[in-house]
């Protein structure tokens, strides 16, 4: 029992590069439920929406501009 005791922490310290992503990823998932209801309330839907081409924006072509 004592070895295994012994190797614990020199696993724990090889997974350092598992534990650092995990860590935060669950403060980002903790970060995103908190502000997420406060987000939601202030996003309202405005009364008149600007059309948006998915394309771009209209520009003259090149050589017709007056």
């Amino acid at each position: 029992m004592h070895d295994v005791m012994t190797l614990v922490p020199i696993f724990a310290f090889m997974l350092i590069p598992l534990w650092i992503p995990l860590a935060a990823m669950a403060f980002g998932a903790l970060h995103d439920a908190v502000v997420a209801p406060a987000r939601a309330a202030r996003r309202t839907a405005s009364a008149h929406r600007a059309p948006v081409s998915p394309v771009g924006p209209r520009v003259p072509a090149a050589g017709t501009a007056r």
